[in-house]
């Protein structure tokens, strides 16, 4: 709803224009007017600057097995968070030099490796040269002491509010796609729990961690959008254990944010008058009983901002700017030149905060030239581990979400020449306007000199493993628990009463005494883990129905455990990550500019015989949502 946010990097998007939903014209945590100047560290640069459209410059690549080995004995890799001005980076050092792009981090099944956190956000900290066995363990991050506020919401079910502070100043990492325990991938932590602003984190990568690309980052609460925003997020990849293609061939692409933020237009209407009326709606709301309904069949529900005012109206298809996208740090479009007649693995990465991207590749005559897709958030399609390359899915187009990966196999003929594009599409009233935009233009040069054609055939569906996945729990419904979480939003009165604020929420709605109440963990003294909003047994496997309640897109996704799309993308896949559509407007007799919304639903397989035990979370990957609440906590036990 109107993701206008707060902080460097929405700073952009409110100079535009100012969105009281979420910005109320005030940048939280500065106190700076929307679409004033950022406040910057001295402009060293340390963070580099954006590269002119050209040649791709593909990321380091650091093969955790050669890292030197800190004194415990673990191969060990040490990344500093820096900042220059609106751009975040890892620092780190590489054959002796100093880098600043997030490397590609490559590891095996079964390796163990090492990754230190160094928070320098406020200069540098003592933990960047310590010894390993010196470093005190990270503690939980501490949530801020904030009232609750009570509202009516969803079903005239119960709203406990909160607002979170947006500063910029901690971090840790999360390795998004781990499968191992959440122990070892413990996104609760503050790097600024100790003196020395550094947390290690020591990863086994489980023998079953299927061979592909994964996806690193901060999850520090609060935070996080900014600072993959900025650039803190790269690939990590899981090798197979016999090589498919040469390393010449593969390519990492990453699609990141513009920084400096560039809008990618300024069309587009002002409108805060209806986020402001659907706040002081929602502030005037009388409490009332709830509605009986059934949660796996919900009925329509008025939308919580109009969609008409006495001289705004949302757009159908989007009522705010996106931001201009990079591929590997070039502006675009980039351009990567590969040997004619030689198979290439493109691994593309989603690395924006906020942005889908609904991608497509077409010739030099404009034709649509169908994606190959061979992997899938590091799983591959076919389920074969040993040759993850075998099989590919064929799609025209792919709906990639923040956070979402997909490995691509193209095979290029001599004078051929196609382009991966960001195309048009319709993301909802009150989300972005999706403008065509060229990415990446992929040139056959002069031909190998000993060509290698991998051999890849179409996805036998009836075979894959998600099929399979979905086929068991067909037959044996006894079996499968279902779970419905639906997705709100509302326009919120700030509690200093001066404007309001986007509140964001997932909400397990087959719990027949469900509130709406956003992530704020609270840790007993000495725990690691907060109490959790759903409990799920080992061994199980569950089906989520996920309802998407408002007028915009979001995603699900999942820490430690793969699910099964069960709806769209051609055919049952695995995935850490899931596109959620918006709802559908019907008319509402009886206040017509409040419109009602039928959910859109999406439903997904957990299988949990396999997950192990522990406490993590599940969220939109949206990061301006998920730093506004709309995240969730699970226990495997």
């Amino acid at each position: 709803m109107f993701s206008m946010a707060t902080g460097s990097f929405r700073a952009a998007l409110s100079a535009a224009f100012c969105l009281a939903v979420i910005s109320a014209c005030l940048i939280v945590g500065t106190g700076r007017p929307a679409g004033a100047a950022p406040q910057t560290q001295a402009p060293t640069h340390v963070c580099g600057t954006p590269l002119p459209p050209g040649p791709i410059v593909e990321p380091p690549q650091i093969d955790m097995s050669s890292q030197p080995l800190n004194d415990l004995g673990w191969n060990e890799l040490i990344l500093r968070v820096n900042r220059s001005g609106d751009r975040f980076c890892y620092t780190y050092a590489l054959d002796g030099n100093e880098q600043n792009v997030a490397p590609v981090i490559r590891v095996r099944p079964g390796e163990r490796f090492a990754v230190r956190i160094v928070d320098e956000l406020d200069g540098p900290a003592s933990g960047a040269t310590m010894a390993a066995s010196a470093l005190p363990a990270c503690k939980p991050m501490s949530m801020p002491d904030v009232p609750v506020r009570t509202y009516t919401g969803y079903m005239n079910h119960t709203i406990d509010a909160r607002t979170m502070p947006m500063r910029d100043i901690d971090a840790n990492i999360h390795f998004h796609g781990f499968e191992g325990p959440s122990s070892q991938d413990d996104v609760f932590v503050s790097a600024l729990s100790t003196p020395e602003h550094a947390c290690e984190y020591e990863l086994t990568v489980p023998v079953t961690q299927p061979p592909g690309t994964y996806f690193y980052h901060p999850h520090a609460h609060g935070m996080a959008d900014d600072e993959v925003s900025g650039g803190l997020a790269g690939i990590w990849i899981v090798e197979p254990s016999t090589p498919q293609i040469a390393s010449s061939d593969d390519h990492a692409i990453v699609l990141r944010y513009r920084v400096p933020f560039v809008l990618d237009n300024g069309f587009l209407p002002e409108a805060g008058a209806l986020a402001r009326a659907g706040g002081k709606k929602e502030a005037t709301r009388a409490a009332s009983a709830p509605v009986p309904f059934d949660p796996f069949d919900p009925p329509p529900w008025p939308t919580t901002v109009p969609v008409r005012g006495a001289q705004e109206r949302l757009n159908a298809c989007g009522s705010r700017p996106s931001v201009e996208f990079s591929v590997d740090g070039v502006d675009p479009p980039a351009e990567l030149t590969v040997p004619s007649g030689q198979t290439q693995l493109l691994r593309v990465l989603n690395a924006n905060a906020d942005s889908i991207v609904y991608l497509r590749m077409r010739d030099a005559a404009g034709n649509t030239i169908p994606l190959r897709i061979v992997g899938r958030d590091g799983i591959p399609v076919g389920g074969d581990d040993a040759h993850p390359l075998a099989q590919f899915l064929s799609l025209n187009e792919y709906p990639l979400v923040p956070a979402d990966r997909i490995d691509v196999l193209l095979t290029l003929q001599p004078g051929q020449a196609v382009t991966l594009y960001a195309a048009p599409h319709c993301t909802g009233p009150a989300d972005e306007f999706k403008i065509p935009a060229n990415l990446l233009v992929v040139r056959a040069g002069a031909p190998a000199e000993h060509p290698n054609v991998v051999a890849s055939s179409p996805l036998q569906v009836d075979r894959a493993p998600a099929t399979q996945l979905v086929r068991y729990a067909a037959s044996h419904p006894a079996l499968v628990r279902r779970r419905a979480l639906t997705y709100t939003e509302y326009a919120l009165p700030r509690p200093s009463g001066h404007g309001y604020y986007g509140a964001y929420f997932v909400t397990e709605t087959s719990n027949p005494n469900f509130n709406e109440h956003p992530y704020w963990p609270h840790f007993a003294k000495g725990a690691q883990a907060p109490p959790p909003d759903i409990v799920v047994k080992r061994g199980t496997i569950e089906e989520w129905y996920l309802y998407n309640t408002t007028l915009e897109v979001h995603s699900f996704h999942l820490h430690q455990a793969p699910f099964v799309v069960e709806d769209g993308a051609g055919a049952p896949m695995f995935a850490d990550t899931v596109f959620l559509p918006f709802g559908s407007l019907l008319p509402n007799s009886k206040d017509p500019d409040y419109p009602l919304v039928k959910p859109s639903l999406t439903r997904v397989l957990i299988d949990f015989r396999n997950v192990p035990r522990g406490t993590f979370v599940f969220h939109c990957h949206m990061l301006f949502h998920e730093d506004r609440g709309m995240m969730g906590i699970i226990r495997v036990v």
